[in-house]
């Protein structure tokens, strides 16, 4: 047997760091899956429930592992409404914008298989058929491949008019070394790519790479958190505080990587998400785009920075840990612009006002973010994380050894592990299951509800007991270890569709409910014990599939993600559970 090199053994080290640390007990193949994942996305931090939502590997996977979509370099999800050809929120996207696609196959192997490109040369030609129904689809594919590649079917139809430059980037993880890849697995490679050429609009660009353990240490290496250096033409230093003006080239050079790329990560911590082509970023590009002896500054509210640290001789700012938490909408524009040469030749020696502060004090953060963004429509609940409640909730779970992850990846840069962190997305689907009962709306656009105060209050209630989020929390967990198990997906292997219906269907049975009509959660939190009887889970597994197969039947133009997300089955499947 062939003597390890020096990158494998270390390769192999960190590995079983990473599943040690985040993901002790996983299968060491499902945890490769991450593992790869997390080092071919890198820089973009996706969250756990992030990373576990594009990992769609097991059995008509169609050869494909996980799979990723970004929109300008945000994470899309299957229910963003520009999805839907025609919704006014097309409109809020500017022309030209960049659609990113990462299929990944990753084997935990030393050896590299002809066998993975393949599969992907055998069902490509359908997944990525903009003209396929997802019903036919799922004939053939599991439900999940199929809600994931049809993000990009969708994406390239509802932008159609926007002409969305496409990058594909398709990608074989292993530990194997690069110099075994044989000429055979190199040439099934290239015929993926041209089949992915073919199936997408005129310009995408299509890449199909091996990832092995030389890459794969170099990956592993490479810290994105660097420190952000920001020079600034004119300064004036409060204690912890900074306020100056920057050229716009100076601040361009901030927030984009050496190769060019916008540094999505300084964005974590904003509450807005990028508004694409409304009123606000018209006039900012308008502004761009004239040469005027109006001052950018002058019209533009600026950017607001945190730091853990500041370097600061002179003019230049070096800031450990840079977040923009006020100014992704300019910081957006400002890149698009320039990309696309839509500045006037003047513009970049503009400058732009820029406020850095100095804290680690998570309290303080928190009213900075929301003093920051009073000013516009925050259309996401993401605002909500800076409030006296969920700071409580994060208190109250941490003394029961669960991380509250209010702000994105916090935990995680702490060193807690995966199966212990929970997003304040996780919470609210949680809630919106156990508390409202409604699994449907939790498997579909939970953001809806929440952006609305009424909704957000529904879910959150002030005078809940803080125990009952510690019990929601250790429900949808337990669900969740429980649908990976080897019994569960004996009776149905769909965990995206699954998870918040066996919740809702576990209570209903450990409650002996029969009036599903309200749940009564505040009262009978207290009665769901840890750890869930294993039983009640399978019974309500059970139920819930041969329930979707009524449903299907009676609905044979539905597909399994309509399904599930729609308010008549889940009143068929409460109404089966207490029969």
């Amino acid at each position: 047997m062939a003597t390890p090199n020096p990158d494998q053994i270390v390769l192999d080290a960190l590995f079983a760091d990473f599943v040690a640390t985040e993901y002790p007990g996983t299968n060491v193949d499902d945890a490769f899956e991450i593992y790869a994942a997390t080092q071919v996305l890198k820089p973009r931090e996706l969250s756990v429930e992030e990373l576990a939502a594009g990992i769609v590997d097991g059995t008509k996977d169609g050869g494909i592992d996980s799979f990723f979509v970004f929109l300008n370099g945000i994470l899309v999800s299957p229910d963003d409404a520009f999805l839907i050809k025609g919704d006014p929120s097309v409109a809020l996207i500017g022309p030209y914008p960049l659609l990113e696609v990462f299929l990944i196959q990753s084997k935990n192997s030393t050896s590299w298989q002809e066998s993975v490109w393949e599969h992907l040369l055998s069902s490509l030609s359908n997944l990525l058929d903009v003209g396929a129904s997802d019903e036919d689809l799922e004939t053939i594919y599991r439900a999940d491949v199929v809600e994931r590649t049809g993000i990009l079917r969708k994406a390239v139809v509802s932008l159609g008019a926007k002409f969305p430059k496409v990058a594909f980037r398709t990608v074989y993880v292993s530990r194997a070394p690069e110099a075994n890849i044989t000429e055979t697995v190199q040439a099934r490679a290239a015929q993926v790519a041209a089949l992915v050429t073919s199936k997408l609009t005129s310009g995408a660009t299509v890449t199909s790479d091996h990832i092995g353990v030389s890459a794969l240490y170099t990956l592993a290496g490479t810290d994105y958190t660097q420190p952000g250096v920001l020079k600034f033409r004119s300064l004036i230093r409060e204690t912890d505080s900074f306020v100056g003006i920057v050229a716009l080239s100076d601040y361009l050079a901030f927030v984009r990587s050496d190769a060019g790329v916008l540094r999505e990560e300084l964005f974590d911590s904003n509450v807005r998400d990028f508004e694409g082509d409304n009123i606000v970023n018209k006039a900012i590009a308008e502004t761009l785009a004239k040469n005027d002896t109006s001052e950018f500054w002058w019209l533009n509210n600026g950017v607001t920075v945190l730091g853990d640290k500041v370097d600061s001789p002179q003019q230049t700012l070096t800031i450990s840990r840079p977040l923009i938490v006020n100014g992704l909408q300019t910081s957006h524009v400002l890149h698009y612009a320039e990309h696309n040469s839509l500045f006037a030749p003047e513009r970049l020696n503009n400058g732009l006002l820029v406020r850095v502060i100095v804290t680690s004090d998570e309290d303080v953060r928190d009213q900075i973010i929301a003093g920051t963004n009073r000013q516009t429509h925050v259309p996401t609940p993401a605002l909500y994380a800076t409030q006296p409640l969920q700071r409580d909730i994060e208190r109250f779970l941490v003394v029961h050894d669960w991380y509250y992850e209010r702000r994105k990846n916090r935990y995680r840069n702490l060193g807690k592990p995966a199966k212990r962190r929970i997003t304040i997305n996780l919470l609210a689907q949680s809630m919106i299951t156990l508390m409202l009962g409604q699994p449907d709306v939790a498997r579909a656009r939970p953001s809806t509800l929440l952006s609305k105060k009424d909704g957000y209050e529904q879910v959150f209630p002030s005078s809940l007991d803080m125990a009952a989020y510690l019990t929601a929390v250790e429900t949808i967990k337990a669900v969740d270890d429980f649908l990976t198990t080897d019994v569960a997906k004996d009776v149905l292997d769909e965990f995206s569709n699954s998870r918040f219906y066996v919740a809702a269907g576990y209570l209903i049975l450990a409650m002996k409910l029969k009036d599903t009509s309200d749940f009564h959660f505040d009262k009978n939190f207290s009665k769901l014990k840890a750890p869930l009887k294993q039983p009640l889970l399978v019974e309500a597994l059970t139920v819930l599939t041969a329930a979707a197969a009524a449903f299907a039947t009676l609905n044979p133009k539905s597909s399994r993600d309509t399904i599930f997300k729609s308010s008549e089955f889940r009143e068929a499947y409460f109404r089966a559970l207490t029969a």
